[in-house]
């Protein structure tokens, strides 16, 4: 079992740089995109910063010019529309309100690597030192609690990281008492679901997750601040899949997103605190927010 030194949990190199959203990794997703987190939090160049957005871009496509743009990269796992429905579709049903919500997560978490990175080009070297060695314990920790050699059959048990982190993030700002409808951190399921499906493999291993997230937080030097960016990043990139994620959405994008410094130059005209001010309205109305 994980913890008792008596097996070595190896992450799955493949899911290291997953670009789709069907992900099935042996991480329990604590691995996913890591490469491209550690990239952006010690990011000490120019060049570094151009060569990490291109990887971005060939992950995520690029920053739409509108919702109704079909021209512009989109990421991979994303069925983009035709010209006669971008032309014609609402935003607010079907295959419509699709498009315009995955636009919302998917430029949204592109715009925070972009952040991240910039924030990280303009601190000192022990900082940058300090920012990379945060995010590499906080993952090889994870790892190392929730990851598993069992087969994952279900895209669900992909999401017990970022769960567990959104949970962390949670525990750091006050929330509304709202005793019919507590906060649910592992429901996964497309947003107009009444329900959906949950890790089963979360509670095994959560409150050991919970605790290292505890003990890396206290042990850094770095400021609440950057601790809570950071671990922002890690929630939304290790996520599968944002759009089936509420309470990522909720706990690691949204509070970047209505930062006084939000958005990045040159980045999203379309993940704004007013779009995902839509999305917690549209989701809330299932009780996922």
């Amino acid at each position: 079992m994980p913890g008792t030194g008596a097996v070595q949990y190896v992450h799955n190199a493949a899911c290291e740089t997953a670009a789709q959203a069907s992900c099935h990794c042996f991480c329990h997703g604590a691995g996913h995109q890591n490469d491209l987190v550690i990239r952006a939090a010690g990011c000490s160049t120019t060049a570094d910063h151009t060569a990490l957005a291109n990887s971005l871009e060939a992950v995520l496509g690029g920053f739409h010019a509108s919702f109704r743009d079909i021209t512009t990269p989109t990421r991979g796992a994303r069925n983009v529309l035709d010209a006669t429905d971008a032309a014609s579709l609402g935003h607010n049903v079907g295959r419509g309100a699709t498009w315009y919500e995955t636009l919302i997560v998917d430029e949204g978490l592109h715009a925070m690597f972009l952040q991240v990175a910039a924030t990280s080009l303009a601190a000192s070297h022990p900082d940058r030192v300090e920012r990379t060695k945060f995010v590499e314990r906080i993952t090889s920790g994870a790892i190392s609690i929730v990851g598993s050699h069992a087969a994952v059959t279900n895209i669900a048990e992909s999401h017990v990281w970022c769960s567990i982190v959104a949970q962390h993030l949670a525990g750091l700002r006050p929330l509304p008492h709202t005793p019919m409808h507590p906060t649910v951190f592992d429901d996964i399921c497309y947003p107009r679901l009444t329900a959906g499906r949950r890790p089963a493999s979360l509670p095994t291993v959560q409150a050991a997750g919970l605790s290292h997230l505890a003990a890396e937080t206290a042990a850094t030097p770095l400021t609440p601040g950057t601790q809570r960016e950071l671990m922002q990043l890690v929630a939304a990139a290790t996520c599968p899949d944002l759009w089936h994620h509420a309470a990522v959405v909720r706990f690691a994008l949204q509070p970047a997103v209505t930062s006084s410094s939000w958005p990045p130059p040159h980045t999203t005209k379309i993940s704004t605190p007013h779009q995902v001010g839509q999305l917690e309205r549209r989701w809330a109305r299932k009780n996922h927010w």
